[in-house]
């Protein structure tokens, strides 16, 4: 007897939420619940961080995807339909910098990865967006505010994440108000789970699985493997905390550096300390050490003219690169005389002339000693660092 094999469909959802309200993750977890519910199997949910700086973005700019398998594609669009118009009928569009504008697209097979490399470092135009997906079977829905959140759903679809990947299991919550995730839960879960990564902040003793803004999010816990991340789940939901309604394993390219493309060497020109304790390096190009940056700022505040610098960044809107990573190669410092034979230190006679001893009468050609320093990498504190950067303790998969 012959049996049907179902066929792969795939789904991306983005733009739902505005700056202080709503969320794509806890949307997207419903979606995926109702098609569940009707007899559809879901591969690969995937959580994907995108473009830093896109002009139309909240602070975690993530867009959601997932496989679908179902063998009646008609149905599955037909569910797509219901379900979208019941959640986002009442958008509409705004005047303000960032409104909503939901996008669920259902394509037929994978898209290229190119489009998410496009998407997770540089700013992507929506007509171009649109015109590439003209040419594959597809259906987007959106309400009459736009359709920008075509470029995240399209990338999050894209995103193949054969290199190097992370895992995180995000809860959800009913209440409103502050979160009950105790500092002291965090710690234990952290320990008892070593695999999981980015629970908390050292220097500052905070907790960064809960988020402060008012959204359904109660955690999101992130880890390299995806036992670990449900086995922390489980570990903090048996703790006096806060009791989750609903949660979901997706996979991520968070803490992968995907945003960043390579290092770069640079020799330093100048170093401007700013007010408020930003530091302004000029090399080549200009780089940017927020006060906030911990020992990355402490690095920049120490540089010199003529020191040799290996960074990573992301080049921003203001023309800089913001540094995500900085590490000193070489570096001179404590300037001063050789010293003769005799013990005495060579003093200079003058200009284009050679150094004299003072003791001996001695000469020498005209020269200088000094240090040569050096640091290792240097970053962020993991309160300021960006979803997507790698911390440096972190061995990508692809480097296992």
């Amino acid at each position: 007897m012959n049996v049907e094999v179902p066929s792969t469909f795939w789904i991306g959802l983005d733009d739902t939420d505005e700056r202080e309200h709503g969320c794509t993750t806890h949307d997207f977890n419903d979606l995926l619940d109702v098609l569940s519910k009707s007899g559809m199997e879901i591969v690969d949910a995937r959580l994907v961080r995108l473009w830093p700086f896109a002009p139309q973005r909240t602070r975690g700019n993530a867009a959601l995807a997932a496989a679908v398998q179902c063998d009646d594609v008609v149905h599955l669009e037909q569910i797509l339909q219901q379900w979208f118009e019941s959640k986002y009928s009442s958008v509409i569009a705004k005047s303000e910098s960032h409104s909503a504008q939901p996008t669920l697209v259902l394509v037929h097979e994978q898209l290229p990865e190119l489009l998410y490399w496009e998407t997770v470092r540089e700013h992507i135009d929506l007509e171009d967006r649109k015109r590439l997906l003209s040419s594959v079977n597809h259906r987007i829905w959106n309400t009459d505010a736009g359709c920008m959140g075509l470029i995240g759903a399209t990338a999050a679809i894209a995103w193949h994440g054969h290199n190097d990947w992370t895992w995180e299991c995000t809860a959800w919550r009913k209440e409103d108000g502050a979160r009950n995730v105790p500092e002291k839960s965090v710690v234990e879960m952290a320990e008892q789970f070593p695999g999981t990564i980015l629970n908390r902040d050292p220097n500052l003793k905070r907790s960064l699985i809960a988020p402060r803004t008012p959204c359904p999010v109660l955690y999101g816990i992130r880890g390299e493997d995806q036992s670990d991340v449900i086995g922390a789940h489980n570990f903090l939901q048996n703790y006096p905390v806060e009791q989750s309604i609903s949660h979901r394993v997706f996979r991520t390219n968070q803490a992968t550096d995907d945003h960043l493309e390579k290092f770069h060497d640079s020799t330093v020109s100048s170093v401007q300390i700013m007010t408020g304790g930003h530091v302004e390096i000029r090399a080549d190009v200009t780089l940017l050490a927020f006060s906030q940056g911990g020992e990355i700022n402490k690095l920049a505040q120490s540089l010199k003219e003529g020191d040799q610098i290996r960074w990573f960044g992301l080049s921003g809107t203001d023309g800089a690169y913001h540094l995500e990573k900085l590490k000193l190669l070489s570096g001179q410092r404590n300037h001063r005389r050789p010293l003769c034979s005799c013990g005495s230190r060579y003093k200079s006679k003058g200009a284009n002339q050679k150094l004299k001893c003072p003791s001996c009468e001695s000469t020498a050609e005209n020269q200088w000693d000094f240090d040569v320093i050096h640091s290792d990498w240097t970053e962020p504190p993991p309160s300021y660092r960006r979803h997507l950067s790698k911390p440096l303790g972190r061995i990508g998969k692809s480097e296992c």
